[in-house]
């Protein structure tokens, strides 16, 4: 590529630089401040962006394969489309499990128009680890393990977000992974990588104990999980009591994904739907039905769903919650079809914290979150 190209591509990206980074503010933000994510499956959410030389370089190895394939080339036009890791946001979680959790939501912001997959999820991995006791790897399996372990989304924001119109037009690479994994991605990029992409050639040995050591915390990775599973299934036993019957641990209980959906407590999704159309006059989202069951199933009240609504949204709690809404937002909760599940969440917490923690506790407590709502 010739210099005057390359400067052409540097100053386009430097130019657009800060919108990546609003755009990764948003994500993180959108992820952690969202009520409805499984924050226990959690660990950090980080962000970068492409390094500009690791750009150009990216670009110059990209345009001499689209060439011999009579492709056009790369250039300042169009090479946000053709590089789709101008922006990377690294979603790490602490266990396994936790990454499947994690994807559940991820389609649950899909079918709420809110992200858009362009591609994905894409598995980083040539060579799987059984996920279970006795599972045998697949046929065809690339035993030339390569170490890297992660699984990629590329994704645009969806229509039905409120990031700005010219957020939604850049793409993101997103990136799932337990900390594990993570802990390996630093490890190899600082000391084998980065060294390599020098010029330096590292001998055999120190490749392969890289791919080893991978190897190794898959294999950790593993072993946290079934600790992490036989503790859990150890408060089954020996946990604290609900009326004679032991806790169950909410975060052992897989999302499932048919119509008809479970929350992480066992409650059937479509029974709540009917009570909540009927009590606020509109419906809401599968994201939000799994947030009001899992609440619901945190209070431990041995009631039905239908009169632990009926008890939680009491007429005058709903009158007081429309009149602090109207005070704070100059407007009546559910007018705005975009902000219907939001509201439903704010009613929710209201009505518990009315319920366990008292009244003024409950409207000071709604003040300050539609305030924070208001002002984001």
């Amino acid at each position: 590529m010739k210099k005057r190209q390359k400067e052409a591509i540097l100053i386009a990206f430097l130019q657009e630089k800060e919108k990546y980074k609003r755009l990764a503010t948003y994500i993180v933000n959108l992820i952690q401040d969202d009520p409805s994510t499984p924050k226990e499956s959690l660990h950090t959410i980080i962000y970068r962006l492409k390094d500009e030389l690791r750009l150009i370089e990216k670009i110059t190895k990209l345009n001499i394969a689209r060439f011999e394939k009579g492709l056009q080339p790369i250039t300042k036009k169009n090479y946000q489309e053709c590089i789709g890791d101008l922006l990377g946001v690294r979603i790490i979680c602490l266990r396994l499990s936790d990454v499947g959790k994690i994807e559940a939501y991820l389609k649950l912001l899909f079918e709420e128009n809110i992200i858009h997959f362009i591609q994905g999820p894409d598995q980083k991995k040539s060579f799987i680890l059984p996920t279970a006791p006795g599972q045998s790897i697949e046929d065809g399996t690339d035993l030339r393990y390569t170490g890297y372990s992660s699984i990629h989304y590329q994704i645009q924001l969806g229509e039905n977000c409120d990031a700005p119109a010219e957020l939604k037009q850049l793409q993101v690479e997103l990136q799932l992974r337990t900390i594990l994994e993570e802990a390996w991605s630093e490890i190899d990029h600082k000391y084998r990588y980065v060294l390599s992409r020098s010029g330096l050639k590292l001998p055999e040995h120190i490749h392969a104990g890289f791919y080893n050591l991978s190897a190794y915390l898959q294999v950790a990775a593993h072993q946290a999980e079934y600790l992490c599973r036989s503790a859990e299934a150890y408060t089954l036993i020996k946990g604290p009591k609900v009326k004679g019957k032991a806790a169950i641990p909410r975060d052992n209980r897989p999302l499932t994904s048919p119509t008809e959906v479970n929350d992480t407590s066992g409650r059937s999704t479509s029974t709540i739907e009917a009570h909540l159309e009927e009590i606020f006059g509109v419906k809401v989202t599968r994201r939000t039905l799994i947030y009001f069951g899992k609440r619901l199933g945190e209070l431990n009240i041995d009631k039905t769903e239908s009169k632990t609504l009926q008890q939680l949204f009491k007429k005058n709690r709903l009158l007081e919650f429309k009149a602090i809404f109207q005070e704070i937002m100059s407007t009546s909760p559910f007018q705005n079809e975009k902000e219907h599940n939001i509201d439903a969440i704010n009613a929710l917490n209201f009505a518990i914290f009315y319920q366990l923690e008292g009244k003024r506790v409950a409207q000071e407590g709604l003040r300050f979150v539609l305030r924070w709502r208001k002002n984001r």
